[in-house]
């Protein structure tokens, strides 16, 4: 059995340090195998907010992958911005943008979807390019589950309103994890808490508990916001898997005053 703890949208710069502090003793309560953080760890991407970043995943009772978001590409000066975006997260955060973890039971993979610009007026949406997809691929004959960690959605969730932008190259990316089975997606972004399944045939459907998935069917897991003041709808929140032979269990970690309190738990058994 793998324990795993999702965490997104830090956002030091926007953080709630009793939040912090709460996540901080939720983990070092609950012992996960590995801190899975799916992007931005700042708000304006400064020097200070890096620091504050830096010093708080060395305070992790496990061992970490994460990777960049939106708000960890700094914004100005622009020359930084266009020629060496993610300088400040590797001086600060991991040297890499690719991170991986694995051990026998599960392959955890790290795509950084942030861009520091792209043919588009929101670059704050994010893209993954047709050699990350590929890099992936590599993966299909793996046995053990694979979770792919990014920070942009690749699909809308319980967001009716559609009221963000999918990442540019979702589509190839769904396609090639529904071509293995026991294939996860971690994401953050939207600052709410959802879970869905997704394959070719049928697109998106909720997920629903005790359902046995199919062998092209992919899991999307958004995270809320963790630590941050910027709340979209529901409190500071992080997701809680185990993986085990028999399948994936989520629950949502909330916080409320001050205090984990877990969700119901979602079950959903492996393809036979």
């Amino acid at each position: 059995m793998t324990v795993i703890a999702h965490v997104s949208d830090i956002h030091f710069g926007r953080e709630l340090p009793e939040a912090v502090e709460a996540l901080l003793a939720d983990l070092a309560m609950l012992r996960p195998d590995v801190v899975v953080v799916s992007g931005d760890m700042t708000q304006s991407a400064s020097r200070r907010e890096f620091a504050e970043a830096r010093a708080f995943l060395d305070r992790m009772p496990a061992p970490v992958l994460v990777v960049p978001g939106n708000h960890d590409i700094v914004a100005f000066p622009l020359s930084e911005r266009f020629f060496a975006p993610f300088r400040r997260w590797r001086h600060f955060i991991a040297d890499g943008l690719s991170p991986e973890w694995s051990n026998a039971e599960v392959l955890i993979r790290g795509v950084n979807s942030a861009r520091p610009f792209g043919p588009y007026l929101n670059w704050s949406r994010g893209i993954v390019s047709s050699s990350q997809v590929e890099a992936l691929a590599t993966a299909e004959r793996d046995p053990r589950p694979l979770l792919v960690a990014a920070h942009h959605p690749v699909a809308y969730g319980n967001d009716t309103a559609q009221a963000y932008d999918l990442v540019t190259g979702g589509d190839r990316l769904l396609a090639t994890l529904a071509r293995r089975s026991k294939s996860v997606l971690l994401l953050g972004h939207r600052h709410r808490s959802h879970a869905s399944v997704w394959n070719p045939a049928a697109g998106e459907r909720p997920a629903v508990t005790g359902e046995r998935l199919a062998a092209d069917d992919v899991v999307i897991l958004h995270a809320g916001s963790a630590t941050s003041d910027r709340l979209r709808g529901e409190v500071n929140a992080w997701n809680h898997l185990t993986l085990g032979e028999g399948g994936i269990s989520v629950a949502v970690r909330r916080f409320i005053a001050g205090r984990g309190d877990e969700a119901e738990r979602l079950v959903l058994g492996w393809p036979i």
